[in-house]
């Protein structure tokens, strides 16, 4: 059987005494439509817990133990430096030590927001001209609800989710984001890999049920958003909390919500680094593909468009 889609965060169980970690991630909590600092931090529900990314690295992973206790789970090369594994480890609860297991009797010790900002300059090694571009587009666009949207039981992410007022009714839009240097445009203007990139997420978009369960689970993202972000004494955007305001009806439907099942592509056209790609080719064989795509250069606004403006 598919696993379902779901996204969902039971807040009730957080402790009435928050952890520092804890309270450290929320004061660098930046809702979208906002700059990021050097250390500020975007959050996406997931099921039964939460990612904290800077600039597209997740940062520290959030979720409830068997004992519900709450824990933040981040990187071993974040917190051990010279870790060679791709492991994970734990900050759980008001325990401030972290046990390495790679060696015997090695701990770290959080010590507050300059722990948290270590673990953040370590990471932005590991960022990419790709992550920057779609953080630079979460900066200017307030309705963004969710990003690297994995698909379920797929190795498949769908990089931004926003929201969008049309018709008197509010659509949840998929957008793919692409760098024209990016290996997937293939030579000769073969823009296979990346048709059959959306031909997927839009065979997962029309599938049986999928509908309804992204309804309820983005209404879900957006009440958990919208109090997490109040936590951090912060607000989202209205359209975010019109959302998660809304209710099913008899049949189990959220008629005021709708999902494009069309995916857009979100591209990054930089002419100085693709004059080798002839850029102008592969996007004519969008346009003939009919491929719903913005382009974006250095020096755009990076406002998304809306379904009018294509």
């Amino acid at each position: 059987m598919t696993k379902p889609f779901a996204r969902k965060f039971d807040l009730n169980q957080l402790p009435k005494e928050n952890p520092e970690w804890w309270q450290d991630l929320l004061q660098r909590l930046m809702p979208a439509g906002e700059e990021l600092d050097d250390y500020g931090l975007r959050l996406a529900v997931r099921e039964n817990y939460l990612n904290f990314y800077h600039r597209g690295q997740a940062i520290a992973k959030v979720a409830f133990n068997q004992k519900k206790e709450l824990y933040s789970e981040q990187h071993i090369k974040y917190v051990f430096e010279d870790a060679k594994t791709q492991k994970y480890v734990r900050l759980t609860g008001n325990d401030v030590s972290i046990i390495n297991p790679e060696k015997e009797g090695d701990s770290a010790t959080y010590q507050g927001s300059l722990t948290l900002e270590k673990w953040i300059n370590r990471a932005t090694k590991y960022d990419g001209e790709e992550k920057n571009f779609v953080e630079a587009v979460t900066a200017k666009n307030d309705d963004i609800i969710d990003m690297e949207m994995g698909l379920p039981g797929k190795a498949y992410r769908i990089d931004l989710v926003s929201l969008e007022q049309r018709d008197g009714l509010v659509h949840i839009v998929f957008w793919e984001a692409k760098l024209t240097t990016d290996k997937r445009w293939g030579p000769d203007s073969d823009i296979s890999k990346v048709l059959e990139q959306l031909g997927r997420y839009r065979a997962f978009l029309n599938s049986d049920n999928r509908q309804k369960q992204l309804k309820v689970a983005f209404v879900n993202a957006c009440q958990v958003l919208t109090k997490i972000t109040k936590l951090a004494n912060k607000s989202v955007a209205s359209i975010i909390e019109d959302v998660a305001n809304m209710e099913e009806d008899e049949s189990g439907d959220i008629p005021r919500l709708v999902i494009d099942s069309e995916p857009r592509l979100l591209i990054y056209y930089n002419e100085v680094q693709d004059k080798k790609n002839n850029w102008s080719r592969y996007e004519k064989k969008l346009i003939e593909n009919k491929v719903t795509m913005q382009i974006m250069t250095e020096g755009s606004c990076y406002k998304l468009q809306s379904k009018e403006q294509f």
